[in-house]
């Protein structure tokens, strides 16, 4: 998963709609932590149930990878190791506020902010409670 600056212009995933991105993060870059509000962590959890722009591969949590065992070796000619036993995700959550701006965040975000105090900006946090799905995505 590619790092984007919370609030910046949404270029993950090749002719998306117009977005900006939330929550995706990378260990190298300091985020914002504080207690995001519980009704929105809880529909996040919903929304992330539902996850939309699925891809065939996982994203891992770097902060967790960092603490977990290393891989087993599965087969040593090709560098095939187990996968980390860490939060992973595959698809995104994507919103429009009220006002028409639509939002894109990893379905890793819940975790992001349970597991390591991730504070979305309050703009989405505003768009999670008065916002809707955004249209149109698979």
């Amino acid at each position: 998963m590619a790092f984007i600056a919370d609030l910046a212009a949404y270029d993950y995933y090749p002719v998306a709609s117009e977005a900006l991105a939330v929550g995706w993060l990378d260990g190298a870059e300091r985020f914002e932590t504080g207690a995001c509000p519980s009704d929105v962590t809880e529909r996040l959890k919903v929304l992330a149930s539902a996850p939309v722009r699925l891809m065939r591969g996982y994203h891992y949590c770097q902060f967790c990878e960092h603490s977990a065992p290393p891989p087993k070796l599965l087969r040593a000619d090709i560098n095939l190791y187990e996968a980390p036993d860490v939060p992973r995700g595959n698809g995104e959550v994507w919103l429009t506020s009220p006002d028409g701006t639509n939002y894109a965040a990893p379905v890793l975000i819940v975790h992001y902010i349970e597991a390591h105090a991730y504070l979305p900006p309050a703009r989405f946090i505003n768009a999670v409670r008065f916002g809707v799905p955004t249209e149109g995505l698979s």
